[in-house]
């Protein structure tokens, strides 16, 4: 049985929505993948031990990091769903 909101594998929708799950999944692993080497680089560094300038430098970076990511990553999420267009 299939589900109500299925559509047919030979539509052009299943190509883009297809698309735009990819470009999702991609944003989530980048995500997750950029949090996990920034964990393990905290605690194999000791930050929780560091003075607190070190401790705020590398919580400035991560955000920059992941602020980065997300938007490199959302525009291609933005690009699956709405077209190719120049922004």
């Amino acid at each position: 049985m299939a589900n109500a909101g299925s559509v047919p594998p030979g539509d052009p929708r299943a190509v883009k929505r297809a698309e735009i799950r990819r470009a999702t999944l991609r944003l989530v692993l980048a995500v997750v993948a950029l949090h996990s080497v920034a964990l393990a680089v905290y605690y194999l560094a000791d930050m929780a031990h560091a003075a607190s300038r070190p401790r705020m430098t590398f919580t400035l970076v991560w955000t920059f990091a992941t602020a980065l990511t997300v938007a490199v990553l959302l525009k291609r999420v933005r690009q699956a769903r709405f077209g190719r267009t120049n922004r």
